[in-house]
């Protein structure tokens, strides 16, 4: 590994983004982006920045100077992404595009994390030759990200990241941490047993990410948990864990809720490739709730 490798991390203050500030490799100089949330770190230089002024996007690239840019910021929550459908497209597509402009013209790798978002949930256990097909407005934008990204050939990896549980480090919101903080409030939470994902442990995940950002792959590849469950019996795992109230966590179905939107039934990953390509395990339920809520 060179020890002289300089990464721009964007969307530092968001879930995913503030693991991997926080974790960076000892040997590299990290800087990280971010907007509208205070970002206290002592492991990385941040700067605040609004990636959709191409003017300060340049002039963070060309002051940096990256070997590889991180890219994380993103509108994530799909009903959002529903409802402010320009804002969505404006961060998750358009900052994506111009991004890989720049990166091409210093010759940056860029690491983009994508989602499972864009596939169907038709079929479930995804590989990375299925074709996508989104439902919902934010696996179009991730997906038309996608396509942009990797017209940088070599220079880029696609990682499609699954649903993430664990604790924030700087900013955003866990799937799990809702559960946690309603049911520890004393309110019900309604979970959907009819909606599969691969889970992935964020800890876990970021150091997949890094390790991928100091080998030479490029191309698409699926991360997510090795144990592929549904929303209502992960949380009575995390409560078992945690030690929640069992009782306000209230399984329901999703085929009968009625959504506005589309949301995939059975969105699991195939993950043969990362086995091959990573030395970082995958982790399975247990584990990875093990390394989020240490006892």
């Amino acid at each position: 590994m060179r020890k002289d490798v300089r990464v721009l991390i964007t969307g530092v203050s968001g879930f995913i983004g503030g693991h991997l500030l926080t974790r960076p490799p000892s040997e590299w100089e990290v800087w990280g982006t971010h907007l509208n949330s205070l970002v206290d770190t002592d492991t990385a230089r941040t700067l605040r920045v609004d990636l959709r002024d191409p003017v300060a996007l340049q002039a963070v690239m060309r002051g940096v100077k990256p070997d590889l840019v991180i890219h994380a910021a993103a509108y994530s929550r799909v009903r959002f992404c529903e409802h402010a459908p320009t804002a969505a497209w404006e961060t998750n597509t358009w900052v994506t595009t111009s991004l890989c402009e720049i990166c091409l013209k210093y010759k940056a790798r860029l690491l983009f994390l994508s989602s499972d978002m864009v596939f169907d949930g038709e079929k479930g256990n995804y590989s990375e030759s299925d074709r996508p097909n989104p439902i919902n407005f934010y696996g179009w934008t991730k997906l038309a990200a996608e396509r942009r990204v990797a017209d940088l050939g070599d220079l880029a990896i696609i990682a499609r990241t699954n649903l993430t549980y664990g604790q924030s480090r700087m900013g955003g919101m866990s799937f799990s941490q809702e559960v946690i903080e309603t049911v520890n409030a004393g309110k019900p939470y309604y979970l959907y047993a009819d909606q599969f994902r691969s889970f992935v442990s964020v800890q876990n995940l970021a150091a997949c990410l890094w390790e991928l950002a100091a080998s030479d792959f490029s191309g698409i590849i699926h991360l997510g948990g090795s144990e592929p469950t549904d929303r209502y019996s992960f949380a009575l795992k995390l409560a078992e864990r945690v030690g929640l109230n069992t009782a306000l966590l209230i399984p329901s179905s999703a085929s009968a809720a009625g959504l506005e939107y589309g949301y995939p039934r059975n969105n699991t990953f195939d993950l043969s490739l990362a086995s091959k390509v990573l030395k970082t395990p995958l982790l399975g339920l247990d584990e990875g709730l093990a390394l989020e809520y240490p006892r």
